[in-house]
């Protein structure tokens, strides 16, 4: 199983949040065969929220190095672009045209425009111990 992490989830791992516990223990629970994914954008969108949050980059590279990341080349810039939905923000749109170039079973995303248009591709969403579903 492929699971695509966008910056909403990972940033869980990094920042106590209340959903933080029950996120860690499902990727706990998830055996050894599954893969975490995500796009190279990630590693910019962590590095700049352990800034603002006051966590170690070393912390944030542990992280990192668990996750595969994909080095997004041109045709995903113009994949993402023509996704649909007016609302969809461009580092959004990045991560679910990545998530679909990567094949992901899942996508673990709090984060709700994010998860909408994810599910309008065609990907299945998850907000792992948030209250309500998105």
């Amino acid at each position: 199983m492929i699971y695509y992490m966008d910056a909403s989830a990972a940033a869980k791992l990094l920042v106590e949040e209340p959903e933080t516990p029950a996120l860690k223990l499902f990727l706990t629970e998830l055996g050894e065969d599954v893969t975490l994914v995500s796009s190279l954008l990630l590693e910019t969108e962590l590095r700049r929220m352990a800034n603002r949050a006051s966590v170690s980059q070393s912390e944030v590279t542990s992280l990192l190095d668990g996750i595969d990341l994909l080095v997004p080349d041109r045709a995903l810039y113009r994949d993402a672009g023509l996704l649909a939905g007016r609302q969809l923000r461009s580092l959004d749109a990045l991560h679910v045209a990545a998530a679909l170039e990567l094949n992901a079973d899942f996508v673990l995303t709090y984060d709700e425009n994010q998860a909408n248009a994810a599910m309008s591709a065609g990907l299945r969403v998850l907000s792992v111990g948030a209250p309500a579903a998105i």
